[in-house]
């Protein structure tokens, strides 16, 4: 016969206690678990109780997700201080706790989160400087693509590139972004005190991408933004040439600009191969 609960009940009761928003003996109190309960389950001893020895587990799980937090997010903690991002990461926790065995995604809702958040709503363009943060990790790691060179283009004949399938590689984003976060970026790369970014333009973004093992942001314009949206998902040289010619006074206006924006691309080695 059991002496004492299943082993997935018990698994349970530890990953509960031991992620909880307080220290042990307060959320056994919250929980209405006596202390005793916990002592049949969990091994103490002179130099170390059941509710010390869990605490030393949860003091150590919030605080290596609290460094994972702090390395995908350096900017962001530079700007508002150990004490509130300490604070902002509990409650962050609390609200979205790691469900994925690798803590590499254990960040991801972040942005989304501090939109919201108390602190979100003093700077409200801290989550759009998390949000280029994050963008920078997940570009890290997406998967290689060979890239489309000038000198395929180059074989082409001029009748065909009306037809030329264009997509982006796929380590490659686009941050939307109301307030200039990448000059606050800029600044603490730099190792300079940053200034409160202003309001941008409404159609500003930020475009995110890795070259080899690099990653790059740029600020793009309106018109080169809803050019880089029909390309994340695909298009082709002519369907870019006829969105910009929507735009602008000529069809041979657009098919220079279309031009340019190519040229961009391939040098910023973001075009894939197809």
């Amino acid at each position: 016969m059991s002496d004492g609960p299943a082993l997935a009940e018990l698994q349970r009761r530890f990953f509960e206690l031991v992620t909880g928003p307080q220290r042990i003996a307060e959320e056994l109190a919250r929980r209405g678990i006596p202390e005793p309960e916990l002592a049949a389950l969990i091994a103490g001893d002179a130099r170390a109780s059941a509710v010390e020895r869990l605490d030393v587990y949860a003091n150590m799980y919030f605080f290596r997700i609290l460094e994972v937090l702090r390395a995908d997010y350096p900017k962001l903690a530079g700007v508002v201080g150990a004490e509130p991002f300490h604070d902002l990461a509990t409650d962050y926790l609390q609200s979205h706790p790691s469900r994925h065995p690798s803590l590499r995604f254990v960040g991801a809702a972040l942005p989304g989160f501090l939109a919201r958040h108390a602190l979100g709503a003093t700077r409200p363009w801290l989550a759009e400087l998390a949000a280029l943060e994050w963008a920078r990790v997940d570009v890290f790691d997406r998967a290689d693509a060979e890239v489309l060179s000038h000198a395929a283009l180059s074989a082409l004949e001029p009748e065909a590139f009306a037809a030329l399938a264009l997509a982006s590689v796929p380590a490659c984003a686009l941050v939307p972004a109301a307030w200039t976060v990448e000059d606050v970026w800029r600044a603490i790369e730099g190792g300079l005190e940053p200034a409160a970014p202003t309001m941008a333009d409404p159609r500003h973004a930020i475009l995110v991408w890795r070259r080899g093992v690099t990653v790059h942001h740029r600020t793009v314009g309106a018109r080169e933004r809803r050019a880089l949206e029909s390309l994340l998902p695909g298009t082709t040289f002519g369907a870019l040439c006829a969105a910009l010619g929507d735009e602008l006074d000529s069809a041979e206006t657009a098919a220079r600009l279309a031009a340019d924006f190519l040229g961009r691309w391939l040098a910023d080695d973001l075009l894939a191969r197809l």
